[in-house]
């Protein structure tokens, strides 16, 4: 210190200039390097590059200028400004707890041009999660060889693996995962094996395959190796890959393996610590006995495989393992010297097996009281979780779901205080929740649905759960009581109220849960208006279910603002307009309310593929818009007012269509354009209105109908031939209770996917064709395949709307005999012909027909005999014949009829003992047969005596006995010819008792040696 102030003032003025000269210089420098901006070059190279792209959310739209160093997702170096890094990865996650996928309308598509090789230096390059479809994986990409990073994944891209990318030498991390919806095919190439710098290969979900994996022990960098879903031959030689020093994580899964095609006796797997090998084909754990030279892992998966009994024994001694996971096997039990040896053990995940245990004593056996996650879901436990579930101190998942267990919650579930989700569903859980559930302060996900809890939970209850995000209470009698003013501790993500008592006032502390993705309030009891400000508190909610209240009042005029794409508000009765709906919606539900008539929209935009609107008091006309709803496949306007024709969605304003459609180019053919838009729609319900006129001829533009039904209207006239060309797809077909007439047509026993026909209470006339043998959909069992071209509505959405329509035309088709259908409902098969005027005979042919569930041919004008072909419908459970003028016996073959629940035989002029056996001997009610007066048996009072069986006999076989009249008297006359000619003709005389002589010669002979070889 003394030095320094010793110093001369000039010599320590010099110091501190050259000092801040040094500074000044320094970033001076810096600030060059910074503003240093990328090559002339590899600028254009980029714009080129962005021409190839199809951008439609613009996310390049940052491309221009000069300074390319500045551009979106490009990165220079700094020093020299060349492009190093493109990371041109769509990593739009709008929503990443409902949907954790990027939205794919963010995704670039079209080409990846040569271009980019101009890109000399770039070392890491990313397009995963756009949308390249059908392109090929580029070979030119193979020639960046100073990649160190390429990440194609879940891009869309097809073809082979270019051999190419062998010659990026330097890479150290490689994507080419789930790119399966255009599978990448063909044989993995062993090109692969020469990237010795490799620490990262993902190729799993791409579907190709390998013949040979010695590559594989080229790739002595490797770290993480993920080949899931790749088949392999089974004649594979996999020491290769038995011998990489550096592995840390395998993953196998999906591969098809077992334990002849798979096997490492010899590994050096020194560092491995993950082992995934679920969803193979392993039966026998003990042909695993070589995991046990794999003494560092600490987690392994094994799931969905075929083992069973209990924990494997090549587990039972790997003391590192922290992970194990074995659920969907078939194991039945686990016992403490499985276990014992497992000291580590963190996690323990057995769902969906075959374990029948009490769970108390399951769980004091086992004695891993250290567990941080314990699945035991989809197994068949029972008994309660008193007395082990307050050892469980360290537990953050507990999932219990979908077992036998019962009893209350216990008190001692406070001391879970580590807990993150909770699973108790499906269960038979009952009594009250208790309040000390409020000290799981770390509950982020609370799932107790369809269990037997009852009482009121209160503010209380929930007072602790700061971080609750999911709480799932569907299928309970809970109440849930709150203060007016009562304000949440929480933000909800996902809620599921449905069947508590939320109501009757319409929840005020839902006004704070702005972040909720997944809301259900259900069958609540609330008897109010929907306050103004749900609408926009709920904005940015995908899923709002309202439906099966006493909500009144009205809607908003419009909900555009809404990024909501499913919306259920059935069973209300909200009154007035229907509003103006946003884009975003795919499924609308407002049937069973008070609408009237739609606020005026543009419906052009909308994406609805599902709108339900049935039991409104919708009038006037079919509104225009469903032909703009060009993505729709299910649409529902029965039980309203509306009346005239289906809308003739082929013609429009064309001035209007030219301006529209006209970036389609001149070529384009406007009426083609216009069909592609409504050819989506697969289910149409307009049943119960009052639409008249012909058989809807502007149906020939719904050429993807599954479901047509029309019934309860004032249509006429005929059904057109056209319809098996325009409507091919058709599966069910209801025109009951019109008016419409004339013969049915062959035409409509050729829809080969037909499995229900109503054209009951009509006036149709002629004979049931003989064709209706044809109908290639009765006669086969299986179940319905739900066709591929409504795949884009969700799909167990989609099946529960099929279900509940099909459940309800059973009802129709049965006229109010609700089957006890013990098939898949999607199996029913039906034909319903009744109430016409039909004539004539009932087809031989229709016993073909064995896949048949319910018939109905009644108060028509058939006569001659019940075919014997009858006994051949061997799946049917209901039989209507009554009110028509059919004569003869019941065929015996009826009784072979084995699942018969319902059978109408009444008011015709049968005749002769009822048949009787097996399933006939259920249906007991005397009226199934009355009106007919010459019937007798059970269960008639009437008993049969010999005269009117004889007389059955002749009824029965009228046409028998003519045949017979026939036969003998053709008899006769042939007999008398031919004795006729013997007496006029010597020669034919002679010759036939020649003929007769050496026949008896013959026989003699044969008798006499026989007999002697017998003695």
């Amino acid at each position: 210190m003394t030095k320094i102030k010793n110093i001369p003032s000039a010599l320590f003025s010099f110091w501190v200039l050259l000092l801040t000269q040094a500074t000044t210089l320094a970033a001076n420098e810096e600030e060059t390097r910074v503003k240093i901006s990328c090559l002339p070059g590899e600028r254009a190279a980029l714009l080129t590059l962005k021409a190839g792209f199809v951008d439609p959310k613009h996310r390049l739209s940052s491309w221009e200028g000069h300074d390319c160093c500045c551009w979106s997702g490009v990165t220079c170096s700094k020093a020299t400004g060349h492009v190093v890094k493109l990371d041109l990865s769509n990593t739009y996650i709008p929503n990443p707890e409902w949907d954790p996928y990027p939205d794919y309308s963010y995704a670039l598509g079209g080409e990846i041009r040569s271009s980019l090789l101009s890109l000399r230096y770039l070392n890491y390059l990313d397009l995963s999660y756009n949308y390249f479809s059908n392109a090929k994986i580029p070979n030119f990409i193979g020639s960046l060889t100073e990649l160190r990073y390429l990440n194609l994944s879940s891009s869309y891209f097809d073809g082979v693996i270019p051999p190419q990318l062998g010659n990026l030498s330097n890479l150290q991390y490689l994507d080419l995962s789930s790119n399966y919806y255009y599978i990448i095919e063909g044989n993995i190439p062993s090109q692969l094996g020469n990237l010795s710098n490799l620490q990262h290969l993902d190729l799993s979900f791409t579907f190709a395959y390998s013949n040979d994996v010695a590559w594989l022990a080229h790739l002595t960098s490797l770290k993480h190796l993920d080949l899931s879903a790749v088949y392999f031959s089974n004649s594979i030689n996999w020491e290769g890959l038995g011998m990489l020093p550096h592995l840390q994580a395998l993953y196998l899964s999906d591969c098809q393996l077992n334990e002849t095609s798979f096997s490492l006796s010899h590994v050096n797997f020194t560092k491995l610590s993950t082992f995934d090998l679920s969803g193979n084909r392993f039966n026998n754990p003990q042909s695993l006995i070589w995991v046990r030279n794999m003494s560092g892992l600490k987690s392994v998966d094994f799931s969905n495989n075929n083992f069973d009994g209990r924990l494997p024994n090549v587990l039972r001694n790997m003391n590192s393992i922290e992970e194990l996971h074995l659920g969907g096997n078939n194991l039945t039990d686990m016992k403490s010297s499985d276990v014992k040896n497992l000291t580590n053990l963190k996690i323990l995940d057995l769902y969906e097996n075959q374990l029948t245990r009490d769970i108390t004593k399951f769980m004091e056996d086992l004695s891993l009281y250290g567990l941080q996650l314990l699945d035991l879901s989809g197994n068949n436990f029972y008994g309660n979780l008193s007395g082990w579930i307050g050892r469980m101190i360290g537990l953050t998942n507990l999932l219990l779901g979908d077992n036998n267990l019962s009893g209350r919650m216990p008190l001692s579930i406070r001391k879970l205080t580590q807990l993150i989700k909770l699973d108790l569903s499906y269960n038979n859980f009952y009594g009250p929740i208790p309040l000390s559930i409020r000290r799981l302060t770390k509950l982020i996900n609370l799932d107790l649905h369809n269990n037997n809890f009852h009482g009121v939970i209160t503010e209380k209850h929930l007072s602790g759960m700061t971080k609750l995000k999911t709480i799932y209470l569907i299928g309970n009698s809970l109440s849930l009581i709150v203060a007016p003013n009562w304000q949440p501790p929480f933000k909800l993500r996902f809620a599921s109220f449905s069947s508590c008592r939320l109501g009757p006032q319409f929840p005020e502390w839902l006004k704070w849960q702005t972040n909720i993705l997944f809301l259900d309030i259900s069958n609540t009891s609330i008897a109010d208006e929907v306050p103004v400000w749900f609408w926009r508190v709920f904005s940015k909610t995908y899923y709002l279910d309202l439906s099966k209240n006493n909500l009144s009042g009205f809607m908003p005029e419009s909900l555009e603002f809404m990024s909501a794409t499913q919306l259920f508000l059935s069973e209300n009765q909200i009154q007035g307009l229907i509003p103006k709906l946003s884009k975003s919606f795919w499924i609308v539900d407002l049937s069973k309310n008070e609408f009237f008539d739609f606020f005026p929209s543009n419906w052009e935009n909308i994406n609805l593929e599902a709108l339900d609107l049935r039991q409104n008091s919708l009038n006037g006309s079919i509104p225009q818009f469903i032909c703009q709803l060009k993505y729709l496949h299910f649409l529902d306007l029965s039980h309203n007012f509306l009346v005239g024709n289906i809308p003739n969605c082929g013609r429009s304003n064309p001035d209007r269509s030219q301006k529209k459609y006209s970036r389609l180019g001149s070529s384009t053919n406007q009426s083609f354009v216009e069909q592609k838009h409504y050819s989506r729609l697969s289910f149409l319900f307009l049943s119960y209105n009052n639409l008249s006129g012909e058989f809807p001829k502007h149906l020939t533009y719904f050429n993807s109908l599954i479901v047509l039904i029309l019934e309860n209207n004032n249509f006429s006239g005929g059904i057109p031939p056209w319809i098996v060309k325009k409507l091919p797809a058709l599966r069910l077909l209801l025109l009951g209770s019109n008016k419409f007439n004339g013969t049915i047509p062959d035409q409509i026993f050729q829809l080969e996917q037909l499995q229900i026909l109503d054209l009951s209470n009509n006036n149709f006339n002629g004979i049931v064709p003989s064709s209706v043998k044809t109908m290639r959909a009765m006669t086969v069992k299986d179940e319905i395949d739900i066709d591929q071209r409504t795949s884009d509505i969700n799909a167990e959405q989609e099946i529960s709307f099929i279900k509940f329509m099909v459940l309800t035309i059973i009802e129709v088709a049965t006229k109010g005999e609700l089957l006890d259908f013990k098939k898949n409902i999607l199996d029913f098969k039906s034909i319903d012909l009744s109430s016409n005027n039909l004539v004539g005979n009932i087809p031989e042919g229709i016993g073909a027909l064995d896949g048949l569930i319910n018939l109905n041919l009644s108060r028509n004008k058939l006569s001659g005999f019940i075919p014997r072909s009858i006994g051949n419908l061997q799946s049917l459970e209901s039989l209507d014949f009554s009110n028509n003028e059919l004569s003869g016996s019941i065929p015996s073959s009826l009784a072979d009829l084995t699942f018969l629940s319902h059978l109408n035989m009444s008011y015709n002029n049968l005749s002769g003992r009822i048949p009787s056996g097996h399933q006939l001997q259920t249906l007991n009610d005397p009226s199934i047969y009355e009106g007919n007066n010459g019937l007798c048996g059970f269960p008639l009072p009437i008993e049969c005596s010999e005269s009117k069986s004889s007389q059955s006999f002749v009824s029965q076989n009228k046409n028998s006995h003519e045949f017979y009249v026939g036969a003998i008297i053709g008899f006769a006359v042939g007999t008398w010819m031919v004795y006729s000619i013997f007496i006029f003709s010597k020669s034919w005389r002679v010759a036939y008792f020649v003929i007769v002589d050496n026949m008896y010669d013959r026989l003699y002979l044969f008798v006499i040696l026989n007999w002697a070889r017998s003695t």
